[in-house]
């Protein structure tokens, strides 16, 4: 016998559901926001020593530059992460129901215009990759920048759908109910 979405997340339809649920999801984006953090803070000074200060005269000036791309990206990623568990652990469920509900909403939605700032570490990314490919471009065997292109927003388009999926079966229930709950709320 199948089972749906929403007989499987009817519980969710009640205040007392709803809120163990969003904290719930709340303290897991927490959690795996702060790990994140921990390895950008853990790679930042490791790629820094290795591709941009190593007194190394094998390293070429584009192998250097595409470090520095790296830290910075790794820099922003951090911060981007900083703001988001400040964001995730300054929630009040203690608000009115329906500021609370609101901001939930708000909160999981799946397209939001702030979430556009990762796009600036992920270009940094790219653009470290292209300074690496002009480096090994001389060696004749190499992968094109073109083809680097090609892989990393295969990559990075490949990673946005596992992230809409995971959005999808966690935190759209989530959004869904705290829609219909506002909705009865203010009926």
């Amino acid at each position: 016998m199948k089972t749906n979405n929403k007989d499987k997340n009817k519980h969710l339809l009640d205040i007392d559901g709803l809120i163990p649920g969003l904290q719930k999801e709340d303290r897991r984006n927490v959690r795996v926001m702060r790990n994140f953090q921990w390895l950008m803070w853990i790679l930042i000074p490791i790629y820094f020593g290795l591709l941009v200060v190593n007194p190394d005269k094998d390293l070429t000036w584009s192998y250097r530059a595409g470090g520095a791309c790296y830290v910075l990206a790794f820099l922003a990623f951090a911060l981007i992460f900083r703001i988001y568990i400040k964001e995730y652990k300054t929630v009040d469920y203690g608000l009115p129901t329906t500021v609370m509900l609101k901001k939930a909403i708000e909160r999981y939605r799946l397209f939001h215009p702030k979430k556009l700032f990762v796009l600036i570490p992920v270009a940094l990314v790219d653009a470290g990759l292209i300074f690496f490919s002009l480096n090994d471009d001389k060696s004749g065997d190499s992968l094109s920048i073109l083809t680097f292109q090609i892989l990393y927003w295969g990559i990075m388009s490949l990673g946005t759908g596992v992230g809409i999926w995971i959005w999808h079966r966690r935190q759209k229930p989530l959004r869904d109910a705290a829609r219909e709950l506002l909705r009865e709320i203010e009926s």
